[in-house]
Order: structure tokens, then C-alpha cells, then sequence
């Protein structure tokens, strides 16, 4: 059947192909696709598929279905064949059963926003797209899609809602705009397609990929205290956590009123005094400059974010703190998620716009 509908519909697609060159006929497809993309953003966090956005045309099975009734009909009107009418007739409905079930089992869907997660490069990158079905009635074979991304068919239980999972491939670095969103039907024949559009605004970051075999991190300093003419000033200049991050010893007389710990020596039934010095972390630079000359930008970005990861993951009683040193850009010494986000999106972005909207 597939083969002679090809066969039918290939003089057809030429005349097409012929007709599309044609100015008046540019226009109009112009208009068309003009139509088609208006823009379909959330509205109170929620897309929906009202009957204005969605749209239905014949499949190429439909087509080719609506070629043999044609034939049928003339075979009937021929021959004058009572029943050939019948037959003809009830194919016709179930067409225009099969159409009007179509349109809608897509009508009214709501599309509840997307999410995903920032990934390294050369990694695929996962969306969830949140589909809610607030009507009585079960939807059954409907597609979410996307350029770049296979389709994936779901089905919605009356007044559910469920997830599905859209697959991206490898991603360069820097940001991911998701796609405009493709949710479409051919539920229950497959005679009819109809789809509608949804514009979810969804950002991502994509990192570097961390180099496989990346060297060990740059040596680790322990930074020299400070001069006893200035520890007096620093340590009058620094914050209540810093002061809690200083050792605590048993009260030797001398100390000054200012290094006893006054709460801690409440709860210890002694006194306690600061010791003025609080504990000091091994630091690393993990310095652009530092790396050699014959490595382009992007093995640069590699190296340097495999060792982010490797600092923030060294074993215990080896963290250290890291510095990520970028031409014009220095972020640290500090660890911590925070530390290593800021880090990565630096990375992510070096050479990029800053926003997603911006001209680079």
C-alpha cells in the first residue's frame, strides 16, 4: 500500500516542487510559516492547546485513503452497486470519526514547563517536558518533540499529568536554549496529523568536557602568616565567623579581655581564650597562563576543568583551597558547590556571552 501511494503521489510532488518556485505561491508559504511560529509562551506557567493552535492535516495514509473512496465512489456510481455506496459512505464517516478524534485528543493539553540540568560536553543532555491532561477523557498516542531530539510518545489518563523525557544529543559549550516544542497526534487511525507549538523558556549551561587523562593538580602552598606588627589590626578588622574559626586553648593569665571566648567558656565552666589564629588551608592555582603554550583554547577549558573537579573531589585531609585563574578573571581561593559552580560557568563561558540573549 505504502509502495503504490508513492508511486501515485510522485507526479504530484513534482508539480509541487514546480509550483513552490513560483513568486505568488512564495508569499503565501511566507505567510504560512509566518502563522505557524507565533510565538507560544507561557501564560501563569502553563501552555495551553486551545483549539485556535492547533492545527490537522491528512498523513499520506489519509491521502492515499481518501484516493481509494474516491474510487470507490466512481466504481459505485459506474456500476450502480447499492452496496458499493454503502461501503463508501460508511469509510466516509469513519474518515471524518477519525478527524474529529484526532483534533481532539490534542485540544485543551497543557504544556507545565521544562527542566533539565547542566551538563559537561560531549554528554547527551536530558529535558523533562511536564504534560497535564485537565479534561475527562484519556489521551492516548500523543508526541512531544523537538529539533535535535527524537520523539517521544506518551499517553494521559483523564486529569493526569506525567513527564516525558526529551533526549538531546552532544552539546557544544556554553548555552542551550531548548527548542521550540512539537506536541502532535495521528490517535486513532494515523489517517490525520495534528500538532501545535509551545515555547518553553529553558536555559541551560554547558561545561567543558574535563580532559580523560588530565596531569595531577598544580602544587599546593600553605600561605605564610601574617606579621606580628599587623596580626593585631587584621584581627581586629575581621568578622564574627572568622573569629569562630580560631583555636580555642584553656585561659593563660596574660591574655588579653578581647580573646576570651565568653560563650564558649560559659558552656565549658572555664575560661577559654582565642588563640588568635585560625586554621589555615593548602591553596592552589589553577592558572591559564601556566599551561603550555601549544595547547589551543578549548584543550585549555578541558584541563582546567578536570582539575576543578579533581580539587573539589581530592581525598580527606588533602582539600584544597583552589584558585581559577582565566586572562582578566580570577575567582577564589575557596571550595565548596558554590565555589566549583562558579568555576564551571566561568569555564562555560569563556568566549561566550554572559546571557543567553547577548551578542557575543
Amino acid at each position: 500500500m505504502a509502495r503504490v501511494t508513492a508511486l501515485l503521489f510522485a507526479p504530484l510532488r513534482s508539480l509541487g516542487a514546480a509550483l513552490a518556485m513560483l513568486p505568488g505561491v512564495r508569499f503565501v508559504r511566507a505567510r504560512v510559516q509566518r502563522f505557524l511560529q507565533r510565538p507560544r509562551t507561557p501564560r501563569d506557567g502553563r501552555i495551553r492547546l486551545d483549539r485556535h493552535h492547533v492545527y490537522i492535516l491528512p498523513t499520506a495514509s489519509g491521502a492515499g485513503f481518501a484516493l481509494l473512496l474516491a474510487v470507490m465512489l466512481l466504481t459505485s456510481l459506474n456500476y450502480n452497486v447499492s452496496l458499493g455506496f454503502l461501503l463508501t459512505f460508511v469509510l466516509a464517516g469513519v474518515v471524518v470519526s477519525a478527524m474529529w478524534q484526532t483534533h481532539r485528543n490534542l485540544v485543551d493539553l497543557e504544556v507545565r514547563g521544562a527542566a533539565g540540568d547542566a551538563v559537561f560536553a560531549g554528554h547527551a543532555l536530558n529535558v523533562s517536558v511536564a504534560l497535564a491532561n485537565v479534561t475527562p477523557w484519556a489521551r492516548v498516542g500523543v508526541d512531544v518533540s523537538a529539533r535535535d531530539a527524537a520523539a517521544v510518545e506518551t499517553s494521559l489518563d483523564a486529569q493526569d499529568a506525567i513527564v516525558a523525557a526529551l533526549a538531546f544529543g552532544d552539546q557544544p559549550r556554553g548555552w542551550f536554549r531548548l527548542p521550540r516544542l512539537t506536541v502532535s497526534t495521528r490517535f486513532p487511525l494515523g489517517l490525520f496529523r495534528a500538532w501545535s507549538y509551545a515555547d518553553a523558556p529553558l536555559t541551560l549551561l554547558v561545561y567543558p568536557a574535563p580532559e580523560p587523562s588530565a596531569p595531577p593538580l598544580p602544587a599546593s602552598f600553605t600561605p605564610d602568616p601574617k606579621e606580628n606588627d599587623r596580626e593585631d589590626d587584621a584581627r581586629a578588622a575581621r568578622t564574627p565567623i572568622e573569629e569562630a574559626a580560631d583555636q580555642l586553648r584553656i585561659y593563660r593569665p596574660g591574655d588579653p579581655l578581647r580573646s576570651i571566648a565568653w560563650k564558649h567558656s560559659a558552656r565549658a565552666g572555664t575560661w577559654m581564650s582565642r588563640t588568635g589564629q585560625p586554621p589555615r588551608h593548602a591553596q592552589c592555582v589553577l592558572a591559564w597562563d601556566a599551561l603550555p603554550p601549544a595547547m589551543n583554547v578549548e584543550q585549555r577549558l578541558s584541563r582546567l576543568c578536570a582539575w576543578v573537579l579533581a580539587a573539589e573531589h581530592a581525598p580527606a585531609g588533602e582539600e584544597p583551597e583552589y584558585t581559577l585563574s582565566l586572562p582578566g578573571v580570577s575567582i577564589g581561593p575557596a571550595r565548596g558547590p558554590a565555589h566549583r559552580d562558579a568555576c564551571l560557568r566561568a569555564l562555560a563561558l569563556w568566549g561566550k556571552p554572559a546571557m543567553p540573549g547577548d551578542a557575543a
